[in-house]
């Protein structure tokens, strides 16, 4: 259903379309806009399936696009990439003309309903992509799981989520699937189409399976070839559960006592390259050289206080890994992932702001 007074615009540009977007439960309206890369280079990395750099995620951004994927079964994290690029051009400031708010475009009258506080700070603010994305995450797997109940719908289970949050899935109801171009002068079928069409922007492999960088990861020039095992190495840890004590030996099986833990998963990062590094961070934090916190290289290993520690012998290590972005094992609960350097850099809490850097390998 339209909502009341809004009026909708269709505008196609280089392929892409620019629209209010009318959601009939809970009448969300938000502007859709496409900004195209200035830019044919197509560096990036590619974690977890999600291409970040030039034509793809900025970084900032990545981590929070993997994890609202990662909380979703079957929700690519380049489709809500491309989603978000087609919201608002990742432009987390924005407001439309109708005001919707954002990075992913929320109502007011419909934020409160997906609303996050995904950094924890207190606040729930559209305006703030720590707390959007997790709820563009939440909001895109509950159509996700609503259009799973419908697979005679003409379309697939995820262009049915995307059309869903376009026009509300009433609409969907209504037409059986993607509404058609004769909806709303094809509003929501150019959103559909466009949006799946960008997720190959989006997309790369994952990580290769044999000890390699994954395909189209790129690490600086000069980069030492122990550096860029043991970066892969961490990366195909990514989704393992933690489990303190556990020697990070099989990740991703079954038994808790070969999951990670922060600092074995940094042991056998380091391992795989074939250099030895103590077990536990009151150790590692001895390793090699010291390095001005700025100046991060990949390969170095990031320190913080963790729950457990404090400044002078930190509790939690992570590795960065270029590209603005730590990899690490967090906590009980939690599995292995990527998180942005500057949220350990310029963190204001004690236990996750940045302590130490030590480089391994000298380069």
């Amino acid at each position: 259903m339209r909502g009341k007074g809004a009026k909708l615009l269709l505008a196609l540009a280089a392929g892409f379309v620019m629209t209010p977007v009318a959601l009939g439960v809970g009448l969300v309206l938000l502007i859709a806009m496409v900004a195209d890369d200035d830019s044919s280079s197509n560096v990036g990395s590619p974690l977890g399936g999600l291409r970040i750099g030039k034509n793809g995620v900025p970084p900032q951004y990545a981590p929070l696009i993997l994890q609202a994927a990662a909380d979703c079964e079957g929700l690519p994290p380049a489709v809500l990439a491309a989603q978000l690029k087609q919201e608002s051009g990742f432009d987390p400031t924005v407001t439309s003309p109708v005001g919707a708010q954002g990075i992913a475009q929320f109502m007011p009258g419909t934020w409160p309903t997906w609303a996050v506080d995904g950094n924890g700070d207190g606040r729930k603010d559209p305006y703030d992509p720590a707390d959007a994305i997790p709820a563009q995450g939440a909001f895109m797997c509950s159509l996700l799981k609503q259009a799973r109940k419908h697979p005679d719908y003409n379309g697939s289970p995820i262009e049915l989520a995307l059309a869903g949050y376009n026009a509300g899935f009433g609409r969907v109801d209504e037409y059986r699937g993607v509404p058609p171009r004769s909806f709303a002068d094809g509003q929501t079928y150019y959103y559909v189409q466009n949006i799946m069409a960008m997720s190959a922007q989006f997309s790369a492999p994952a990580a290769s399976e044999d000890g390699k960088l994954p395909a189209g990861y790129e690490l600086p020039a000069g980069t030492p070839q122990q550096v860029r095992v043991a970066v892969a190495w961490a990366l195909k840890q990514r989704g393992g559960w933690y489990h303190l004590g556990g020697d990070c030996t099989k990740a991703l099986g079954h038994d808790p006592a070969h999951w990670c833990d922060c600092s074995s998963l940094m042991q056998q990062a380091y391992r795989a390259a074939g250099v030895n590094i103590p077990r536990v961070t009151y150790d590692q934090v001895a390793v090699g050289t010291r390095v001005d916190i700025d100046h991060p290289k990949p390969g170095d290993l990031v320190f913080n206080a963790g729950s457990d520690g404090s400044d002078a012998r930190p509790g939690h290590v992570g590795m960065y890994i270029g590209n603005g972005l730590i990899v690490e094992a967090p906590r009980t609960g939690l599995k292995t992932r990527i998180v942005t350097y500057s949220s350990w850099r310029n963190s204001t809490n004690y236990m996750t702001r940045i302590t130490e850097v030590r480089r391994v390998v000298n380069w």
